[in-house]
């Protein structure tokens, strides 16, 4: 195994996860969004009413951290809270008209990004790195 900086799988997933978080951030400058928000709203863009707790899973977070990008978003009149009709104590999560619009034009954002991160490899090699990324994840959660 190459232990050096540069042989560390680890450094090169933070550098490029670190080269996609900065092109999203100065893009998604003029939507008032950051990039941290962008993956709470694609996430209610596929399925609203989810608890806070759903998402934490959904994005590896911390808690605390969901609670921080919500109460942003929120701030920013682009989500809002419900009670749960059934149990109070929980909170659903749903968009405003103001978070359901920037679906488009983030989204397309999105896509810009990832042409740049897919640009020069193949369809099958893209397919290949993707399962490798979710085996990576998965030996996380062993």
């Amino acid at each position: 195994m190459n232990t050096t900086l540069y042989g560390s799988i680890g450094f090169w997933f933070k550098k490029n996860y670190r080269n996609v978080c900065n092109f999203l951030d100065q893009r998604l400058v003029e939507f008032n969004v950051t990039n941290s928000q962008l993956g709470v709203l694609m996430i209610l863009w596929e399925k609203e009413g989810l608890t806070q707790k759903d998402m934490v899973q959904v994005l590896g977070i911390q808690p605390a951290s969901m609670t921080f990008l919500l109460k942003g978003l929120e701030d920013k009149m682009m989500i809002r809270r419900e009670h749960d009709k059934l149990d109070t104590r929980i909170n659903r999560i749903y968009l405003t008209a103001a978070g359901l619009a920037l679906k488009e034009p983030c989204l397309a954002i999105v896509e810009e990004g990832e042409k740049i991160v897919r640009q020069g490899f193949s369809k099958e090699e893209i397919a290949l790195y993707l399962s490798w990324m979710k085996r990576v994840e998965e030996n996380f959660n062993k």
